[in-house]
């Protein structure tokens, strides 16, 4: 599948971080410099930064500029929805939506479906294993949202991407903490949502989903 615009330049913003071309505590090229270097639109770059800000590699700072940041230094404490919604009320409704979800998908999960969650979740891994926050973020979601396409509820499925880019972000911020065992746990906490599914067991891997988001939670610094 082709990426996006943003993705691309998201993606080749990291990989320069992560070889030292952008170095940490120095400011970003400016918007338009680095779309024109990219070969992308100014709409893509600021999609892009706003992605790796979430992910704590970029720190945007008002009348100054974008910065990178180390990502093994405290977590940033920006979350740009605040105005909207607090990060407490996103997980509340997460945990509701995807035990529901997972509920929903044991009850009428194939073997084909089951496995397809198994390679997304090592995608996770492999993700994991190369610290490549942004995969680990694509393949976070990829599996979140396989399982809610699993649920057969249309509307299920459409209230969840309608706030796709607040969960996104959401998820993001769990995955700043630079610990291994901090990045490995979403990995064994998907691989026990799993193992429920193929039992049967809809109310344990219901409860499992439940659990894995309230670990998340704790993860993104609200406890839980």
């Amino acid at each position: 599948m082709k990426k996006s615009a943003p993705q691309h330049a998201a993606e080749i913003i990291q990989q320069r971080i992560r070889s030292g071309k952008y170095p940490v505590g120095k400011p970003l090229l400016g918007q338009r410099l680095l779309a024109e270097e990219l070969g992308v639109g100014r709409p893509a770059i600021r999609e892009a930064i706003s992605a790796l800000e979430g992910l704590g590699l970029l720190q945007v700072e008002p009348g100054r500029g974008v910065f990178v940041r180390d990502p093994k230094a405290v977590r940033s404490a920006r979350w740009r929805f605040a105005a909207q919604y607090s990060l407490e009320n996103v997980y509340t409704v997460r945990a509701s939506l995807e035990s529901l979800s997972v509920l929903l998908a044991t009850q009428r999960a194939t073997l084909a479906e089951v496995k397809m969650l198994e390679r997304l979740t090592d995608k996770l891994a492999a993700a994991v294993k190369s610290a490549d926050l942004l995969a680990m973020s694509a393949a976070d979601r990829e599996f979140h949202r396989k399982l809610a396409e699993m649920s057969g509820n249309p509307l299920l499925l459409e209230m969840l991407d309608a706030f796709d880019v607040v969960i996104t972000e959401c998820r993001n911020l769990a995955f700043q903490d630079a610990s291994t065992k901090h990045r490995t746990a979403p990995v064994l906490e998907h691989l026990q949502i799993i193992k429920a599914i193929k039992s049967g067991d809809a109310n344990v891997a219901s409860r499992n989903m439940k659990t894995h988001i309230l670990h998340a939670q704790a993860r993104a610094g609200l406890g839980g």
